[in-house]
């Protein structure tokens, strides 16, 4: 538990702020943001799924 809290949730953190800078690159170049869109939504789901199931394996 406490390597979920230490280590994959401020990965999961890293990898979507890397992914919200690739997509304001790409809005910003006019290009398709398709690709990183659906990372990102998969990064969050993964984020709140690991925080939740922390925060339940606390109590």
């Amino acid at each position: 538990m406490l390597i979920l809290l230490l280590l994959v949730i401020p990965l999961l953190g890293v990898f979507w702020f890397v992914t919200l800078i690739s997509i304001l690159k790409n809005l910003k170049k006019g290009q398709d943001v398709h690709n990183q869109t659906f990372i990102g939504a998969v990064i969050t789901f993964a984020f709140l799924f690991i925080l939740m199931f922390s925060i339940v394996g606390l109590y």
